[in-house]
């Protein structure tokens, strides 16, 4: 048999060759980029991906890198601006990448490497928790406000409340002659508290701060029902159920006068003017007035019945809304009673006089002008006699003797005008202030 010689003989002497290998991936990254010409700097202005990140690439440096997970996409997208496949050149780092983060088996390098495992992903980490808690934060806030707001709207649609606290009885029996009580109880804040009796009074009064109302009641002899509710400020709403309570008024031993009021009717409304009184009793009687208003105002007063049983006159009352109580005691101690509301309103000035014990004269302007039912000269007012003079702005009344008269500014009473010495004027304004005048 014969030798036969080699293929690709080896001269004595040369080393046998090595393998070829295949670059690194950031020198084909490098290649790359030289073989179109352009700069680290000209590629991160275009890719808008940070100098040291490019070069770190190219250096294969992973401590110049940010997380992982943000280098991969930065690595694919250079990649493809060099117009590498971005796929492979991702699983080649990848390949390098995991071979180099082996950790030797020696203890404080294998904690050195975890820790900068951690280091690299604190940030991410931090990013995710901040996350995390605003989003809470932010559910926590709207729910709060979300809250708020159900609650504001349903005490904004929601009917209000009524409770009488005082008297706790539905059925309150009185010792004869009592001729009101005061009702307590509770509503919503400044809610309007409406009462209506069975005598044909309608009353009203409002709710404080924290809700509380007080009410004085006018009551007849024998039974009256009386009927609260309550309505809501701003809305008009009603309150769904209602408060009743019932009083009853001892009879007394004998019958009591009939009292039949003719004026004012029932739920009267009037502007600028005395409350007019009419009604029919007793002969010869005389029959107290008692005029509650909703803020628990008292303004009293007296009218005889003539000969017939008739009695009329007038009261001048404040604006507002008035309850009327009218009674009559007999000798022997038998009482009587009606009840009339009425509204009050005035606009402008109203100025009623009365004469007193004494008769005296006045001379009146009103706005300025004379009045031409008093004249220039004047008039003379007789005890009882009673005028009235409306304005728009002011009314000026000279009298010989004030004391002897007895005025009323827009139904309030006006008392101590004059210093006794002799005529004086005297200014009533619609603002209801009274001021000294030099008319004459």
């Amino acid at each position: 048999m014969s030798d036969l010689a080699p293929l690709n003989p080896r001269e004595p002497g040369l080393p046998e060759e090595a393998p070829s290998q295949a670059p690194k991936i950031g020198d084909r990254l490098r290649q790359a980029r030289e073989r179109r010409g352009v700069t680290i700097v000209e590629a991160s202005a275009t890719l808008k991906i940070r100098v040291p990140i490019l070069e770190a690439f190219e250096r294969e440096d992973h401590s110049q890198l940010p997380p992982r997970i943000y280098a991969l996409g930065q690595l694919r997208t250079y990649a493809a601006y060099l117009g590498l496949d971005p796929a492979t050149v991702a699983a080649g780092w990848q390949g390098e990448s995991a071979r180099e983060d082996v950790p030797v088996p020696v203890g404080s390098q294998r904690g050195s490497s975890a820790m900068e495992r951690f280091v690299s992903l604190r940030p991410s980490i931090i990013r995710s928790t901040r996350g995390v808690l605003a989003l809470g934060g932010l559910g926590i806030a709207v729910l709060l406000i979300s809250s708020f707001m159900v609650l504001q709207l349903l005490r904004f649609v929601l009917p209000p409340s009524i409770t009488i606290t005082y008297p706790v009885e539905a059925v309150s029996n009185l010792e004869p002659g009592t001729l009101s009580y005061e009702l307590a109880g509770t509503a919503d804040a400044r809610a309007s508290i409406v009462i209506n009796t069975s005598a044909g009074a309608r009353l009203t009064t409002q709710a404080d701060q924290s809700g509380l109302w007080r009410l004085l009641v006018p009551l007849g002899t024998g039974r009256t029902e009386i009927v609260a509710r309550a309505v809501k400020p701003g809305t008009g709403g009603e309150s769904s159920s209602t408060e009743a309570r019932v009083f009853v008024v001892a009879l007394p031993d004998k019958v009591a006068p009939e009292i039949t009021v003719t004026q004012p009717s029932v739920n009267l409304s009037i502007e600028n003017a005395d409350v007019p009184i009419a009604l029919e009793t007793t002969p010869n009687s005389e029959i107290s007035i008692a005029a509650t208003d909703t803020a628990g105002g008292l303004i009293t007063a007296t009218i005889t019945s003539d000969a017939s049983g008739v009695a009329t006159g007038g009261i001048a009352l404040p604006a507002g809304r008035w309850t009327l109580s009218f009674s009559i005691t007999t000798a022997d101690g038998v009482l009587g009673q009606a009840t009339r509301t009425v509204d009050v309103t005035f606009r402008g000035v109203t100025v009623s006089v009365t004469g007193g014990s004494l008769s005296t004269w006045i001379r009146v302007w009103i706005d300025g002008q004379l009045d031409p039912t008093i004249g220039v000269s004047g008039k003379t007012i007789a005890p009882g006699a009673r005028l009235v003079f409306t304005g728009e702005k002011r009314i000026d009344i000279r009298s010989g003797d004030y004391s002897a008269l007895l005025i009323a500014l827009n139904g309030r009473t006006i008392s101590e005008l004059g210093s006794g010495t002799g005529a004086e004027t005297y200014a009533f304004l619609s603002t209801g202030q009274v001021q000294k005048s030099s008319r004459r």
